[in-house]
């Protein structure tokens, strides 16, 4: 699998719960529709213990990925 970085527009609320509102990738905005559910989880590529938010971004049902701290990086897989 590769890793693909993609910008995410998030919101962190009073309690540090992060949610995704918007994938950014090569200049195009695609709304997050809905979360369907956040989990701990290691896809297949060099990551340190992410955390997989299973989504429905612009109609279609999506994985990303958030990288653990100190990284936060936002990717996705293919």
């Amino acid at each position: 699998m590769d890793r693909i970085a993609i910008s995410v527009v998030e919101l962190c609320d009073e309690q540090g719960k992060i949610t995704p509102l918007a994938v950014v990738k090569d200049g195009k905005e695609f709304a997050v529709d809905k979360v369907l559910s956040v989990r701990r989880h290691a896809p297949n590529v060099a990551c340190v213990s992410p955390m997989r938010y299973d989504c429905i971004i612009t109609g279609k049902a999506r994985s990303i990925y958030r990288d653990a701290y100190p990284s936060q990086k936002w990717f996705s897989v293919r």
